[in-house]
């Protein structure tokens, strides 16, 4: 058996690469329940739910929506069939989505293989599967509904066909896929300009016309025909994209211009991120579609105030291909690295077993597990009037009310607001008075609950305490003001 996997990865290493990919990625799909980002929720998965029962979400403010309606849309489609054959329960819906995405990741990992063995050889081609396959936050991310990585398999796929062959046929192909890349994030853009500035610095005029052809065709034939039905305008959310992300660029996290080098070189995990900056570094001249590209889309996100971790993530396999290629053949020409190759072997080794102690818990872990499981254990209650979420907080965090699997009325309860104004509330909808209130955080938490039993002369009998996963209550200790992942309390009001 061993001697039959050695063969394998001597002679067609893409087979064990791709067999521990789809394994660490059905894994994650199993188990990394929950979401990573509010986003990768709220934006798609809520969305889709909320038109599959008749809200027309977005649909009815066509002048503040700044996403594409295309990768919710196909959410949509696919909860509608799942339910059509009776499938309800939402944590099975969303174990089809992320096994869905699982296998869809596959293709940054096999295309990602194919095209450093079309730019190099097949050692370093070898090295840069094993990295896109296992590398510790891959199969998590790879199974979340982030745009930031949706996007990245049609856009690995369009850089594999524009480094083919210079054949007018593979460009439009390349056009193509970089316009369906688009149309799920529509900061690809940068990365299809970037492809553009090379073209024509290169003088290659025809080259970049088929390219620009294959582009049009696809986002205007999907992303163009849709905005002009829901719209009447080809290119809305794309305006309000570009307006919104200038009117807001200083409302969100911001950070110094090193923030994404900084992120990137801890997340790659040093010494190995330095060896990698240099190997794209290196890459400029011989590998310039890959390189320019990769380092506008880089310089651009470092100059925007506007910087959150997950908008970094469509470069990450761009940075470990074009990396692994050029390290690789420095240390080929190195006399330095060729005399010390035992140190090049240790950092190696320190990488990989550093890799693999993040990748076990990363793999496993269920994010916003205290939100997702409250409201999970609430769907299957048929007695529910209504729900208070009690909150220490000044804004209540967001809701995932797509686990709550049924329109009950759900009020807010966040420090801020006073338990006359809830009662208002209350009062003003006709409906009767909530039966369920969540308290969430343990922050005086018998004080909290002692106060809203005097104020709404209720009396509380606890149903359930939810905890959150490990790598959560962690998150939490770390970062307590910006972290709402706590303990959840569910109560009865009787």
């Amino acid at each position: 058996m061993l001697e039959k996997i050695r063969t394998y990865w001597e002679i067609k290493p893409i087979i064990i690469i791709t067999l521990l990919a789809v394994v660490s990625r059905l894994l994650a799909a199993v188990f990394a329940k929950g979401y990573g980002m509010h986003d990768d929720h709220f934006q798609i998965i809520e969305i889709a739910q909320a038109w599959l029962n008749g809200k027309k979400v977005w649909l009815d403010t066509p002048g503040t929506i700044v996403r594409s309606l295309i990768y919710p849309g196909i959410h949509y489609l696919l909860f509608a069939i799942l339910e059509n054959i009776g499938i309800t329960d939402p944590q099975i819906k969303m174990t089809f989505v992320r096994v869905l995405h699982a296998f869809y990741s596959i293709l940054i990992v096999i295309f990602g293989y194919f095209l450093t063995r079309h730019i190099s050889d097949l050692k370093t081609a070898r090295k840069v599967g094993m990295l896109l396959a296992i590398f510790w936050i891959m199969p998590f991310m790879s199974v979340r509904n982030l745009v930031e990585v949706v996007c990245i398999p049609p856009m690995i796929i369009g850089f594999y066909f524009a480094m083919k062959k210079d054949k007018e046929k593979n460009w439009f192909i390349a056009g193509i896929l970089f316009g369906l890349s688009f149309i799920i994030r529509y900061q690809v853009l940068i990365f299809i300009g970037g492809v553009g500035l090379v073209l024509l610095s290169q003088k290659k005029l025809r080259t970049a016309a088929v390219y620009t052809v294959g582009i049009l065709a696809s986002t205007f034939l999907i992303e163009g025909v849709v905005n002009i039905i829901a719209w009447k305008s080809p290119v809305n959310p794309f305006i309000n994209f570009i307006l919104d992300n200038i009117k807001n660029r200083y409302n969100y996290i911001t950070g110094p211009w090193y923030n994404y080098l900084l992120l990137i070189s801890i997340v790659l995990i040093p010494p190995i991120s330095f060896f990698l900056f240099y190997g794209v570094l290196r890459s400029w001249k011989q590998y310039a579609l890959l390189f320019w590209p990769t380092i506008i889309f880089l310089i651009l996100h470092s100059y925007f105030p506007n910087k959150q971790e997950r908008f970094i993530l469509p470069i990450l396999p761009l940075i470990i291909i074009l990396g692994t290629v050029g390290w690789q053949q420095f240390v080929a020409k190195s006399v330095f690295w060729q005399k010390r190759k035992k140190w090049l072997k240790a950092s190696w080794v320190w990488f990989w077993i550093l890799n693999i102690i993040l990748l076990i818990p990363v793999t496993f872990t269920y994010s916003k597990k205290n939100r997702v499981e409250t409201l999970y254990y609430l769907s299957f209650k048929k007695d529910i009037t209504g729900i208070v979420w009690e909150s220490h907080h000044r804004i209540t965090p967001f809701i995932p009310i797509f686990y709550l699997n049924q329109d009950v009325p759900l009020y807010k309860y966040p420090a801020t607001k006073s338990s006359q104004d809830l009662h208002a509330e209350i009062d003003s909808t006709g409906n009767p008075m909530p039966n369920y209130i969540i308290f969430l955080g343990e922050k005086e938490i018998n004080k909290r609950i002692l106060c809203f039993q005097k104020e709404f002369n209720a009396k509380l009998t606890l149903e359930k305490k939810v905890k959150p996963s490990l790598i959560d209550a962690i998150l939490y200790c770390l970062n307590p003001k910006g972290n709402v992942n706590q303990v959840s309390f569910i109560y009865k009001i009787l």
